[in-house]
């Protein structure tokens, strides 16, 4: 049996996730900054623990207590999986294992589901070398965020900006966001374009992250509102500035290096969606990022198989792994089936290079005649 601790008790398994001394939540948890929930073997002398935290989930300790291992199973499958024990939301988990030899443990743990092993890089800043104020294009301003740019009526934080940042989840509320947290965001108008916010904080380190709009990227607008954010971070009491991004994330990560990021070590993120079927589909998306194509459509057709009712963009994607393969008939199939479910976004697909095997035919005029229609509603 696992029991939760106290966040009193927090200090406790400190020791325990030295292992993780790139992943700032677990500690952010401990120092009562940000949310987080323990669950340990032994309340008074933990030897294996998990650790929910709102950057991810971290599993720590001794590894070959059949009954302890069986006490996670549980707590996974009845509570965790479904949503009834989480934080930073319950749909979804992203774990963090030490020793790396619990990976061997992982199947026995969650025998429901594959598991989806992504390679993440951690980043810490301590020298801004961007100088952001000469880099702001015409017509945007950067703003600090504060509790007079969140009440304001003439700033609008529009998708998917808006959704990014849930503050009940991550920092509890809006004040205790503020007063913990650093963050900066790049206005045109009365829009927020671009936004750098903190994620959490322990001691004298902060971890920071950044999103933009699809509309403004490309312009130098995330490096200045990261720059602003570290800058700002750096000259008031913080020593390191965290970063954390997926290793295929090139975008993210060449954004960190221009600030004056380094790459501080490499680590892995077990990645589960509990809904069976819907963790079949991100298998199959995580192929398909690998350009393992064949291994896309297999996924796809176990989803198809288990569920009549999926997402558009599946069925988007599936006619994208089948034209990368050459099969123009399956390409069209599920292209066509996609704008059955309902999928308008015409200029995306004229943009996919994969298409391109299906350029010049009466049946490729077709289905993007369709899709304008459907835009057009």
């Amino acid at each position: 049996m696992l029991h939760e601790l106290e966040p009193n008790q927090y200090e406790r398994v400190r020791p325990l996730f030295r292992g993780f001394d790139y992943s700032l939540s677990i500690y952010a948890a401990i120092e009562g900054n940000n949310p987080g929930r323990i669950f340990v073997d032994d309340v008074n002398q933990p030897g294996t623990a998990l650790a929910l935290t709102i950057e991810g989930y971290l599993l720590a300790g001794d590894q070959n207590n059949p009954a302890t291992n069986e006490a996670i199973r549980y707590l996974l499958k009845d509570k965790i999986f479904t949503g009834e024990v989480y934080v930073n939301g319950d749909w979804s988990m992203s774990l963090a294992v030490h020793p790396q030899t619990w990976e061997t443990r992982l199947p026995a743990l969650i025998p429901t589901h594959e598991v989806e092993k992504n390679e993440r890089y951690h980043y810490l800043c301590r020298t801004v070398k961007y100088d952001w104020r000469a880099n702001i294009p015409g017509g945007y301003t950067l703003q600090r965020v504060d509790q007079a740019l969140l009440n304001s009526s003439k700033i609008v934080f529009s998708d998917p900006l808006g959704e990014w940042m849930d503050f009940e989840q991550v920092w509890w509320t809006v004040e205790n966001f503020l007063a913990r947290g650093v963050s900066f965001c790049v206005v045109q108008g009365q829009e927020v374009v671009s936004w750098c916010t903190c994620d959490c904080v322990a001691g004298d380190r902060i971890d920071v992250g950044i999103i933009t709009h699809p509309a403004h990227r490309r312009r130098g607008l995330a490096a200045a509102a990261v720059a602003a954010t570290v800058e700002y971070c750096l000259s008031h009491g913080f020593s390191a500035i965290g970063w954390h991004c997926n290793a295929d994330n090139v975008g993210s990560w060449k954004v960190a290096e221009k600030v004056g990021f380094e790459r501080n070590c490499e680590y892995v993120y077990y990645y589960y969606i509990y809904d069976p079927v819907d963790h079949l589909a991100e298998l199959g998306w995580h192929h398909y990022r690998r350009e393992e194509f064949a291994k896309t459509v297999q996924y796809y057709e176990q989803v198809f198989a288990l569920r009549e009712e999926n997402p558009d963009y599946y069925y988007h994607l599936t006619a994208l792994a089948w034209a990368e393969l050459g099969n123009k008939e399956k390409a069209f199939e599920f292209l066509n089936t996609a704008v059955d479910r309902g999928w308008g976004h015409i200029e995306w697909t004229k943009q996919q290079e994969a298409f391109g095997i299906l350029h010049g035919t009466s049946d490729w005029e077709a289905v993007l005649a369709r899709m304008k229609k459907i835009a057009a509603i």
